[in-house]
């Protein structure tokens, strides 16, 4: 797996940088995509192998955007869907 194009990081390095998931499930995802022609952040959603939330931190890390943490009211929500959305990955997939 490549870690970058030009100057940009690639969005399956961003993903595994960040833990969010393995290289092999992003290489295993970039053999499917062009049967599936979905880019790689949409097909690795269907495969469950990662969550919106996770998906729009990679996209922004990615494009060199700090996403600020969340304050005040719902503040943790998306930390608790990405720790529910892991907790039943591993579970599945155990």
């Amino acid at each position: 797996m490549r870690n970058s194009s030009g100057d940009r990081p690639l969005l399956g390095s961003v993903l595994v940088e960040q833990g969010v998931i393995e290289s092999d499930d992003v290489d295993e995802a970039l053999l499917e995509q062009p049967a599936s022609g979905q880019r790689l952040g949409e097909l690795l959603l269907d495969l469950g192998l990662i969550c919106r939330p996770e998906l729009d931190r990679a996209i922004a890390t990615q494009s060199g955007v700090d996403l600020a943490e969340e304050t005040g009211f719902g503040s943790g929500l998306r930390a608790a869907i990405e720790r529910r959305h892991r907790y039943r990955r591993d579970f599945v997939v155990s």
